[in-house]
């Protein structure tokens, strides 16, 4: 009998005490790696949402900027890292679908990863130095077509949406330019700035005060509908091409095999950080446009998106590396 009762007690107070461990996450501080540059779209969105979450979770949410390799070198320590929801992946098309394309990587952009939440939106603008003397898209494409090398394009990296975009634009358009890759969107803006590339289709947020000042000149925007920080800049559709749709998806993966209850819990608190009016507000002033799915949603936008980038990447010829 006494057997029997210690027994009992033993199995009571281990199902007591489990949902108790599992309610632990998270006991310390969780880092999230940003594959971009400081100053970045990134970047910004990386330390926006850090803030909220860390302050839900009574955590510290750590950004750590971990550049090079066209956003190779942050997926890779990532995918390695124990799946335990510390250590956290700011992720894009980039990361998950292109670079794994056209690179030779040490890991599936895919399999390696758990889609915890997608978190923002930006569109890619196409911009020109003031002082270049293109004021319209006829005017760049008219530039381009005096030959192959006349016109340079920024990028954030090979494989990065922005060098998508100039891909795809050059393409429609029959021309041939010069694909200059930076490690993150704030270089590439300052040699924009510089007169040291022509254009580049990059994310709108490092671009808005240059804009403002009147330093660049935007000629339009890549996504479904114009922006709300831009107005009478018209959409690539509006002027005339069709399909080109190349808004930067941002979201935060963690590593494969990341048990179920701490992806559902980090999912449900970036959906509340996201929530908070201070947070949504702060993106938006500098055109993030906050785009929260679960982690369900997420994985079947990397379906659609990798079908979509995929056949941009075989139309356009590239191979990998």
């Amino acid at each position: 009998m006494k057997i029997t009762a210690a027994l009992s007690l033993a199995t009571a107070l281990t199902l007591a005490v489990a949902p108790a461990i599992a309610q632990e996450f998270p006991s310390k501080p969780i880092t999230l790696i940003n594959p971009y540059s400081a100053g970045g779209p990134a970047d910004l969105i990386s330390r926006t949402l850090a803030e909220g979450m860390s302050s839900l979770l009574g955590q510290p949410v750590v950004v750590e900027n971990r550049t090079g390799a066209a956003t190779a070198i942050a997926a890779t320590a990532v995918a390695e890292s124990p799946a335990d929801g510390y250590t956290l992946l700011i992720a894009g098309s980039p990361t998950h679908i292109v670079v794994p394309a056209l690179q030779s990587v040490n890991y599936d952009g895919i399999k390696d990863f758990t889609p915890v939440a997608t978190v923002a939106l930006v569109p890619n603008v196409l911009a020109v130095n003031k002082d270049s003397g293109i004021t319209s898209v006829e005017q760049l494409v008219a530039k381009a077509k005096e030959g192959d090398d006349v016109v340079s394009f920024a990028s954030v990296g090979n494989g990065s949406l922005p060098h998508l975009s100039s891909v795809f634009f050059q393409l429609e358009t029959g021309t041939k330019m010069v694909h200059i890759p930076y490690k993150g969107a704030a270089p590439a803006v300052a040699d924009m700035l510089g007169g040291n590339v022509d254009m580049g289709f990059l994310n709108a947020p490092p671009l808005m005060p240059h804009f403002e000042s009147g330093d660049l000149i935007a000629l339009g925007v890549a996504a479904g509908k114009r922006s709300a920080k831009l107005p009478d800049v018209p959409t690539m559709e509006e002027l005339g091409f069709n399909g080109f749709e190349m808004s930067t998806w941002y979201g935060i993966s963690a590593p494969a095999g990341t048990p179920d209850d701490v992806v559902a819990k980090l999912s449900d608190v970036i959906g509340e950080a996201l929530a908070m009016p201070e947070i949504a507000e702060r993106l938006a002033e500098r055109g993030v446009e906050v785009n929260y799915m679960t982690n369900t949603g997420f994985g079947e936008l990397l379906a659609t998106d990798s079908e979509r980038m995929l056949g941009l990447i075989d139309s356009a010829g590239l191979e990998k590396q």
